[in-house]
């Protein structure tokens, strides 16, 4: 990834120490604030070190022999601007800490300056830096797709794998778009600016379709194109990577600092998601996967057989937990507390599974981590004989709906959240608002009518307590929030639904 200093021309090398000069002369180029209560004697002490201190790098210019300073300071600028002086010849390593000597013997004749003039520019002594600007034309430093991939190297160890391979190819939209072996320290603001809206305008399947170029992804059917969150998302990525290369120093400003896209509002009163009403619940529950199907792999036609497996678990767990679909599929046999005195579920990452691995759990916020209670009524469906036969048949494997796989994207509710969603289509429930995450919602509302403490629920469902009163104590009890859970009133009742329509046992 690192160009060797050697390969660099006389010009990139003048290019990379005024680059050094520009930078530190902006952090001492302006004015002294004095500190002590004699003013004149503290700039008379600052005066005294600094020229001393730009004697001793005259003499090491000089002579041709340089302190440990100047090397690091070389070393360190040069790596940031993807120049490596390892292996670099005797000659070219002289000229470049020659070049840093004189950067710093300037730094400090600005600092002096400054001492006595707080409204006069500083002008160089020195030719190499008093003859204007860099050459453009012989620029240093990484271009982008060196930069987007030292980003993501960088990452690698502490994203999950989902996270990283799904900023992989946002990021390559950015190089379609400017150029990959474009400078990364040449873009500027003006090239970015309509980066959002051309994000917009991106093909719905775009990132399906082999296309030459950044461009040829685009459609000029607003019906055909990604939704405004989903260019968001895609430009988070482009934000995050310029950020990161300005604090890492790999350019000079940020071009995409602040660079957004206005999302579209809603209307008033209109959620992303939303609550399953109890006539929704009802039509969904009343599916042949609840009341009989033809076979494991007929379930949307109508039958006698009902199979009582993790697609049919799953639906009515969410139902009567409100957990993510994520905590339900990454459950451990372990994490089920089914002959407590309170029974219940543990959402935690227990194990020492690492991401990647079919078993590995992970929770989204620290408020996640927490028992969720059981509802009576899943007793009475059956859930502890379909926790014992999980448990008899589980051999090595540990999750409780284990023959639901992770996605290729490692997270674990990908599949299973596409299979719902054609489960809800099937009994006629289009609306996109409702999702599996919808039973979240539905819980919420349960807990609200019932009209259960605030405390008692955010410890159920996992959402962060905020509060000055949340900071005291150990919290709200098992035995308070189980009990919160038999007593809640349920929009639907199961048995009471499949009996109802003649189904079932």
């Amino acid at each position: 990834m690192l160009r060797e200093i050697d390969s660099l021309s006389e010009q990139e090398v003048a290019n990379l120490i005024k680059d050094a000069f520009a930078e530190i002369k902006a952090r001492v180029d302006r004015p002294y604030s004095v500190s002590t209560a004699d003013p004149w004697f503290e700039r008379q002490e600052q005066r005294h070190y600094a020229e001393e201190h730009m004697a001793s790098l005259e003499h090491q210019r000089d002579g041709g022999v340089f302190s440990p300073e100047v090397i690091r300071l070389a070393e360190e600028f040069a790596s940031r601007k993807g120049v490596s002086l390892s292996g670099g010849s005797p000659e070219r390593l002289r000229m470049i800490a020659e070049g840093f000597a004189r950067v710093l013997i300037e730094a400090d004749r600005c600092f002096v300056h400054r001492l006595d003039d707080s409204v006069a520019a500083f002008q160089p002594h020195d030719t190499l830096f008093s003859q204007g600007p860099r050459d453009l034309a012989e620029n240093v430093g990484l271009t982008l797709d060196e930069l987007i991939k030292a980003y993501l190297r960088a990452h690698k160890a502490t994203w999950r794998p989902k996270t990283y391979r799904t900023h992989v190819p946002k990021l390559h939209l950015l190089a379609e778009y400017l150029g990959g072996d474009r400078l990364a320290d040449s873009i500027t603001r003006k090239d970015l600016i309509h980066f959002p809206d051309e994000l917009l305008r991106l093909r719905r399947n775009h990132h399906t379709m082999p296309a030459p170029n950044f461009h040829s992804r685009q459609t000029d059917n607003p019906k055909a194109r990604i939704m405004a969150s989903t260019a968001t998302g895609i430009l988070a990525r482009t934000t995050g990577l310029f950020a990161w290369a300005f604090l890492k120093g790999y350019i000079a400003t940020n071009p995409a600092q602040k660079l957004t896209i206005t999302q579209p509002k809603m209307k008033k009163g209109q959620r992303g998601r939303r609550p399953f009403t109890a006539e929704e619940l009802k039509v969904l529950f009343s599916a042949p996967q609840f009341t009989g199907c033809l076979s494991r792999h007929r379930r949307n036609e109508v039958g006698d057989v009902v199979v009582k497996d993790d697609e049919y678990w799953l639906p009515i767990l969410g139902l009567y937990t409100g957990a993510r679909l994520s905590e339900l599929i990454q459950l451990h046999l372990s994490d089920c507390f089914i002959d407590d005195e309170y029974p219940s579920i543990s959402i935690n990452e227990d194990g020492p599974e690492k991401p990647g691995d079919p078993d590995f759990k992970h929770v989204k916020s620290v408020a996640g981590i927490r028992f969720i209670p059981l509802h009576p009524d899943l007793f009475e469906l059956g859930f502890r004989e379909f926790f014992e036969r999980q448990s008899k048949l589980a051999g090595k494997r540990k999750r409780l709906f284990s023959r639901i796989s992770y996605g290729a994207d490692g997270h674990p509710s990908t599949p299973y959240s596409k299979k719902f969603g054609r489960l809800l289509s099937k009994v006629g429930l289009d609306d996109p608002q409702l999702v599996f995450h919808s039973f979240r919602h539905t819980m919420m509302d349960a807990f609200r009518n019932s009209g259960t403490s605030k405390f008692v629920v955010d410890r159920i469902i996992g959402h962060q307590d905020q509060s000055a009163a949340a900071q005291y104590g150990i919290g709200v009890s098992k035995q308070v929030a189980w009990e919160a859970m038999a007593d809640l009133k349920m929009p639907i009742h199961l048995t009471a639904l499949w009996q109802e329509v003649g189904s079932h046992d």
